[in-house]
């Protein structure tokens, strides 16, 4: 680690990022004050682990509150699909509030270096900057389809949730969850949602950095006509999504230097969407020095 001390992060100022899957469901006082309190209070009475999701959506206080946000049960197909995906989403709003609202937003020219093929990340067990949190990516870089034939969505983030059995911020870790979100823009109602999920017993080499994770083409290749002019990528497996997670806990853990201090949004900024009112940290190339 003391190689990179002499490391100094380039800043490009990045655009102003606008408000976040979490903001846009759970941003609000009714949530933040009563409800996601309510789900601790009783976690922590029952002795449950709420970062394994079975254990979490058997709480009550979890029940009543996705009975309320959802329609009226009928019992159907879509309205169990619908049931599952509210459910995955409370999980990670839940966690997020839970660990401080950790919001990292990644610059583009390091979003670019981390999908291409020149990286090897080696031996590292994989670390997360906190035990939950959001990471935002640069604008229309990554594609992802919801589901296999449909129009392909712009991927606005993901949620993490990696939690220490032991102490909620170091290992050892036991199960890793991530949630894509699609399609964050104005005039679209809702987002999307990629769910994946899996026990850290599975993680080959403490990670999935270095891994093959698209067998029938090159990992992170684009997927929309002409895109490769744009310069765009795309998540089509579990295992490229938990590649590019990976790189960027790797790089955020390696290079300290590559995370800027917390900052917040001043004016409305000037994307179609609001800004965020969260603090967030800017995540950028480190230039080498000696």
């Amino acid at each position: 680690m003391a190689a990179m001390a002499n490391e100094k992060r380039e800043t490009t100022g990045g655009v102003v990022p606008h408000l976040t899957p979490y903001e846009l469901a759970f941003g609000h006082a009714y949530f933040e004050e009563d409800r996601f309190p309510g789900i601790r209070e009783e976690a922590e009475g029952r002795g449950v682990v709420t970062w394994r999701p079975d254990q979490f959506m058997l709480l009550g206080e979890v029940g009543h509150l996705l009975q309320e946000l959802m329609p009226e049960d009928d019992e159907s197909a879509e309205w169990r699909e619908a049931f599952e995906r509210y459910g995955q989403l409370l999980f990670h709003a839940y966690h997020f509030w839970r660990f401080g609202r950790q919001l990292y937003v990644v610059e583009e020219s390091l979003a670019r270096w981390l999908a291409g093929d020149d990286i090897e990340v080696g031996v590292w067990e994989m670390t997360p900057p906190a035990p939950a949190g959001y990471v935002r990516l640069p604008k229309n870089l990554f594609w992802a389809r919801v589901e296999e034939g449909e129009t392909p969505e712009p991927v606005d983030g993901f949620f993490w949730t990696m939690v220490g059995t032991e102490d909620p911020a170091h290992a050892p870790y036991e199960r890793l969850d991530q949630l894509l979100i699609l399609g964050m823009r104005a005039g679209r109602p809702g987002f999307g949602m990629i769910p994946v999920g899996t026990e850290l017993v599975a993680a080959p080499v403490g990670h999935w950095g270095d891994a093959d994770a698209r067998p029938d083409g090159p990992d992170f290749g684009n997927i929309l006509p002409g895109g490769e002019l744009q310069g765009y990528h795309a998540l089509v497996t579990e295992a490229e999504a938990l590649k590019l997670l990976s790189r960027v806990f790797w790089y955020v853990a390696t290079r300290p230097a590559s995370v800027g201090e917390p900052e917040e949004v001043e004016g409305d900024g000037v994307e179609a969407l609001p800004p965020t009112s969260l603090s967030f940290r800017r995540v950028g190339e480190v230039e080498r020095h000696g």
